[in-house]
């Protein structure tokens, strides 16, 4: 495996297969994208800006809300990557040139190799775009305000607020043997 480094703030990292070494750490490549659109005078307590998220339903992280996103595929961009995971996940089309890079993590599970990744995020404005769930993804839109910080994985707390602060994010994650606690968070 090539030794490639973390992708900068801003990058769309050209394809260069399905894992990565990052300081003698393989990671597999992944894309978290994060949808936005604005609630209205309708929503509600959750009234404002709201952020798509989704109850997995099946595969990794089964039982927990997520971040829509997946494995990079081939040799698809990150960028590629993300609006193919939207699509598949909610049935939104997004338009590549408006995904906007917001970052990169890595995670790494000491107890569980096989997990490590190194995510590019990414956001987008959905507009009035409606999520239809599938088979993988039940969606629903939250309140920035009104994250089920209880039915995710413990790292979000960590960095997620930063991304919802529309600030890019430069994070590394190391769970702890359990898979579950955090054994480091290190967020720029």
């Amino acid at each position: 495996m090539p030794d490639t480094g973390a992708p900068g703030p801003g990058a769309d990292p050209a394809p260069s297969g399905e894992w990565v070494t990052i300081d003698g750490v393989g990671y597999r490549r992944v894309v978290l994208c994060f949808l936005f659109r604005d609630a209205g005078r309708d929503a509600g307590r959750d009234g404002g800006r709201q952020v798509l998220l989704g109850l997995k339903r099946t595969g990794f992280g089964t039982g927990r809300v997520v971040a829509l996103g997946g494995k990079i595929d081939g040799q698809e961009t990150a960028r590629e990557a993300a609006v193919r995971e939207v699509a598949e996940e909610s049935g939104i089309d997004l338009v590549p040139a408006e995904v906007r890079a917001a970052g990169s993590i890595t995670w790494q599970f000491p107890a569980q190799p096989a997990w490590n990744m190194a995510a590019s995020l990414f956001a987008a404005d959905a507009g009035d775009a409606t999520a239809v769930p599938c088979e993988e993804i039940e969606p629903r839109w939250y309140g920035v305000g009104a994250i089920p910080w209880q039915d995710m994985w413990q790292d979000a707390p960590h960095w997620i607020p930063t991304l919802l602060a529309g600030r890019p994010v430069q994070a590394r994650i190391v769970m702890a043997t359990d898979n579950e606690g955090v054994a480091v968070a290190v967020v720029d």
